[in-house]
């Protein structure tokens, strides 16, 4: 049987096609070399035998056509960058927060935000977008080890991001979040951007998202809050065993659940989730 080549021919002509792009800087992508292939050059060089087909042939030919019908050159579109307006934020969302809740507050900001964390010799991130940032979890967990008290605040400024400018675009501006008294806390000082913001100056499609991550964050504040008083809920001095304790408090948080839900504090798929998980453990006798 007769072996097909046309594959492998195409790729050969199709390589020549990108090289000789680059020589003549076309700015072509491969995918071009290959659609440019595709339409002027393989019907002249589909079936031939490989042995019959020669580089210097196949880059004249193709020099040949790119100088009778040249295709345009591409040029590289500037990618546009996005930044999520450090103004779009109420000013009470940048109040000063305990050092540990600092990764609730970042995740309640917009992922384009322009930012940096800078905790002493625990992290600097530098100014990036939110959603390069790491887990900030572990951040919080560095900062319990080195032995952070209920006195070390956590306070947000705008500044001007570096190599720019007060000029009222978002990307000219970024959220510091520091140590309140720190050093750097200190030599910025003189250069924070105030602007009073509040609910009613931001946008509509801001102000709604807004108003879903407020509800999703206090959902997450009230089941916090339920299992916690049923941890500490007072346990019988003397139970038939520990399975049976930890019944008790399984059942204790199924109640504090189902009343936040009857109240409507929580979502559907929240009550649901958790009623699974609860329901499972009661099953096992497991513990919270």
């Amino acid at each position: 049987m007769k072996k097909n080549y046309s594959l492998r021919i195409f790729a050969i002509l199709a390589k020549r096609v990108y090289k000789l792009s680059k020589k003549r800087k076309l700015g072509w992508k491969w995918r071009d070399a290959q659609k440019w292939t595709s339409a002027n050059l393989f019907q002249l060089y589909k079936g031939k035998p490989l042995s019959k087909i020669k580089v210097t042939e196949v880059d004249s030919v193709i020099i040949s056509i790119l100088d009778a019908t040249p295709m345009p050159t591409t040029v590289p579109t500037q990618k546009t960058t996005i930044c999520f307006d450090p103004f779009n934020i109420p000013t009470k969302d940048l109040k000063d927060i305990n050092w540990w809740m600092l990764g609730d507050q970042i995740s309640f900001f917009d992922s384009n935000l322009n930012i940096r964390i800078a905790i002493g010799s625990i992290i600097d991130t530098g100014v990036v977008k939110k959603y390069e940032l790491l887990n900030i979890n572990d951040t919080v967990e560095d900062m319990r080890r080195n032995g952070f008290s209920s006195d070390d605040n956590i306070i947000f400024k705008i500044l001007v991001a570096p190599n720019k400018t007060d000029d009222g675009k978002p990307c000219s501006y970024y959220v510091l979040a520091t140590l309140m008294g720190s050093p750097l806390d200190s030599e910025t000082s003189m250069d924070e951007v105030l602007k009073v913001v509040t609910e009613s100056d931001l946008p509509e499609d801001v102000r709604k998202d807004r108003a879903v991550k407020v509800q999703k964050r206090q959902e997450i504040i009230d089941l916090r809050v339920a299992k916690k008083k049923s941890a500490e809920r007072v346990r019988p001095s003397k139970v038939e065993g520990q399975d049976e304790a930890q019944k008790l408090e399984i059942e204790e948080t199924l109640k504090n659940l189902q009343n936040l839900y009857a109240k409507k504090l929580i979502s559907k798929e929240l009550f649901t989730a958790n009623m699974k998980e609860l329901k499972a453990k009661l099953k096992l006798g497991g513990k919270i």
